[in-house]
């Protein structure tokens, strides 16, 4: 008999009600409005990495069962009995037994309206206010490619080395840090919670790691693929070798959207 997973697949999310009024975030919940990014790409992700996982359970995971469990966890958070106009980052569990729990918790709200719009810049851009970069250190030791890279799960201590390596707390607690992560070849797949996406080419374009580099395929980063905003690296491409101190870097995750680092070398640990 096989034992139980001692873990759970994540997906983490955001509600956020000026999202309603984004046309691409309509377009993609299968054109209703809905103050979640994406969520319909949270819920395949979760179904695609139970499979990854060869896991036998059986859930009906439809977008509008998710929708009402996210939808129920703001109202406990909340104490209320309608959705409120505040953000809230949600957290998706999906156990091996098909059994779907979901949290929420308060977040600042989005920088904009639209989640995407630095996506649409290459930088350095006089039309992209940089005035909050995030700080994203090349790390030092390479992270495995392994099936717990490609899927998002609670076992997450290759992050949480990584991080831990420049002095940078584990989520949620918020950092203007990351540490970019490479593989056993040298090739760049991710930092420890966004995907990147580097200026490359000519004409120059955005640049991310493929998935056959072992990078988790998220949400924002599908939405951008598929959109045409960014394209996949080529092999060798995007090499540790290859990177830059003091480039841009643009990054994406379920709950941001897409946000502007910028490279640093060395091994100081930042101040808390």
């Amino acid at each position: 008999m096989s034992s139980t997973p001692d873990f759970d697949l994540i997906s983490t999310t955001r509600y956020a009600p000026c999202l309603r009024d984004t046309a691409w975030n309509t377009d993609a919940n299968t054109g209703t409005p809905s103050p979640y990014l994406l969520l319909v790409y949270h819920r395949d992700r979760l179904l695609d990495a139970a499979k990854a996982h060869n896991w036998s359970c059986s859930t009906n995971l439809s977008l509008e069962h998710l929708e009402s469990l996210c939808d129920q966890a703001i109202m406990t958070e909340t104490g209320g009995s309608k959705l409120p106009e505040d953000n809230f980052r949600i957290r998706i569990l999906l156990s091996s037994s098909g059994a779907v729990s979901v949290t929420a918790s308060p977040t600042p709200p989005l920088p904009t309206n639209d989640p995407s719009a630095l996506s649409l810049h290459l930088p350095p851009s006089p039309a992209v206010p940089f005035t909050s970069l995030l700080v994203i250190f090349l790390d030092n030791v390479p992270t495995p490619s392994t099936l717990f890279t490609r899927t998002k799960t609670t076992r997450r201590d290759h992050y949480t080395e990584a991080r831990s390596r420049f002095g940078i707390p584990p989520p949620p607690t918020p950092s203007p840090h990351d540490v970019l992560l490479f593989n056993e070849n040298g090739d760049i797949t991710e930092t420890s919670i966004r995907n990147v996406a580097f200026v490359r080419r000519s004409p120059p374009c955005w640049v991310t790691p493929a998935a056959a580099t072992g990078c988790l395929s998220g949400v924002m980063r599908r939405w951008l693929l598929e959109s045409g905003r960014v394209v996949e690296a080529a092999a060798g491409e995007l090499t540790r070798d290859g990177i830059v101190e003091g480039e841009y870097v643009l990054t994406s995750n379920g709950v941001e959207g897409c946000r502007i680092g910028q490279v640093k070398f060395g091994r100081e640990r930042p101040s808390q």
